[in-house]
């Protein structure tokens, strides 16, 4: 990224210091820099770079970016506004409702991660925080008495900061999520709860020629399978630039989210591909004459719940903070709103963090606020999928939906759309 700069850690301490780059980190560094707060951003990756992720973002999610003056520029590479979701289960009714309508002239719409990641990055730049990419983070260590200390691979000496905003992604490192003086139980919190969801894998492959109107998003699933489908804009991704096959042509998202008893079984994105088709007539018809534009993409496990919000003078935004279960399509919209919410709060409480103090009392302002807001997203994401990975349930739910069309337009709402 061109806006990056050397590592140099003897010559910058910072207000905040937020490890990874993607749309949580790189939102909550520009919504605080934006406030005048000294903030660095360490990401490991190189941009552009794909990611697997549904890449759908609803308008409460373009809202923020609007907030960022990013809605414009983003805009020009997204898909078209998104209008409908279809259903289709494996047995039963297929179903089909109205998204909400849209709100200040902005719809839901789909827009290829490595354009999304990298410009929201580049705009936390242009407002003042500072970039090091690619560069790799060890571990964070210090009590917020002193401050945080950040260690770099390769780096002689750590970078300093009053806070650290963890955006990593991952509730599994350890030695960065740690409290000072050991664990979060002699730090006198429980653990972050499992949800009992990793087993669950996830893929993505983007597409041309599919049978799907624009204007809407397809999902549904099959024994041990959740799929969803969209389209992302009209330009080949920059991870593929290398084959224009899907250049100046409609392009789609097909995200999997399988459980890993069936990954097992089939071994391969392509043979999921193909037993999603085979066995559920609804993407059977708008896969038929389907083409890839680049390769099976995979992550996993996918552990959907609350995990750490705040702990210790570390603030969790985006997948370390809580995941969202692929079947809402709302991840990309908690990383945003939760970047917002952060700079927000930050803000407000800006003498103290400048002060070195009162940090767990802006951490359970910001615990609070994310609660508020994103919790009931992350419970009805696990119920919904439950019940369309699941045959049978999900024949009865779509019958029954079919029937009382009310409650359908409900769910859809009550998920944040």
């Amino acid at each position: 990224m061109s806006d990056s700069v050397p590592l140099n850690p003897n010559a910058n301490s910072y207000d905040v210091a937020v490890i990874g780059g993607g749309p949580a980190g790189a939102a909550a560094a520009a919504f605080m820099a934006r406030t005048g707060l000294r903030v660095c951003v360490l990401e490991q990756k190189r941009f552009p770079r794909q990611k697997v992720c549904g890449e759908f973002i609803p308008p409460a999610g373009w809202r923020v970016l609007a907030d960022l003056d990013l809605a414009p520029r983003l805009g020009r590479a997204a898909g078209p506004d998104l209008q409908y979701v279809a259903v289709y289960p494996q047995w039963g009714p297929e179903l089909c409702a109205a998204l909400p309508a849209a709100a200040g002239g902005l719809a839901a719409r789909a827009i290829s991660r490595d354009v999304l990641d990298s410009i929201l990055l580049q705009r936390a730049a242009e407002l003042g925080a500072v970039i090091f990419q690619p560069v790799h983070v060890n571990h964070v260590r210090g009590p917020t008495q002193t401050g945080f200390e950040v260690f770099p691979v390769g780096s002689p000496s750590p970078l300093r900061a009053r806070a650290v905003v963890l955006a990593h992604g991952s509730p599994r490192l350890g030695a960065m999520n740690a409290v000072s003086g050991g664990n979060a139980e002699s730090a006198g919190r429980p653990p972050a709860p499992r949800c009992g969801s990793g087993d669950l894998v996830c893929f993505k492959i983007h597409l041309e020629n599919v049978r799907l109107p624009d204007n809407t998003i397809a999902i549904g699933g099959v024994e041990g399978l959740y799929a969803g489908l969209l389209r992302t804009g009209n330009s080949a991704p920059a991870a593929d630039a290398g084959d224009d096959t899907c250049k100046n042509r409609a392009c789609y998202n097909l995200a999997l989210v399988v459980d890993r008893k069936l990954v097992r079984r089939y071994g391969s994105g392509v043979e999921l591909y193909g037993y999603l088709r085979r066995h559920n007539a609804g993407f059977g018809r708008s896969l038929r004459t389907a083409r890839f534009t680049g390769e099976f993409l995979s992550c996993g496990p996918m552990e959907p719940g609350v995990r750490e919000v705040y702990a210790d003078g570390r603030f969790f935004v985006g997948n370390a903070a809580g995941e969202v279960h692929a079947l809402i399509g709302e991840g990309l919209t908690l990383a945003l709103g939760a970047g917002q919410l952060l700079g927000r709060v930050m803000s407000e409480h800006r003498a103290a963090l400048a002060a070195g103090k009162d940090l767990a009392i802006i951490g359970a302002a910001y615990r609070r606020g994310w609660l508020n807001e994103f919790g009931s997203r992350l419970h009805a994401g696990n119920a919904f999928s439950q019940v369309l990975m699941k045959p049978l349930l999900s024949a009865a739910a779509t019958a029954y939906l079919h029937a009382f069309p009310d409650i359908f337009d409900l769910c859809i709402r009550w998920s944040g759309k």
